[in-house]
């Protein structure tokens, strides 16, 4: 059974929240070393444990989206398997 008050996300809070920014400078993506424009929108990921954040380009922020989203459901597929 479920505790009562907001349900944890995996995604988010400690495990590293993203926020959307327009970057005040030419920036670097942490992973596929595209160039961000000054004034182009951005995404960046907190750091669990630190003050720091990695900066991603929206394209590379969307394939990591898109793999984020299959690992997910391949983890509610196995979730269902178990509970069966």
């Amino acid at each position: 059974m479920s505790k009562p008050g907001k349900t944890p996300s995996l995604i988010g809070s400690a495990a590293g929240a993203t926020r959307f920014a327009q970057a005040g400078k030419k920036r670097t993506c942490k992973r596929g070393d595209c160039d961000i424009q000054m004034g182009e929108y951005c995404a960046e990921v907190h750091i669990p444990g630190t003050m720091g954040h990695k900066t991603y380009c929206l394209d590379c922020y969307q394939k990591i989206l898109e793999q984020t989203q299959k690992d997910l459901d391949k983890l509610k597929a196995d979730v269902a398997k178990k509970k069966k």
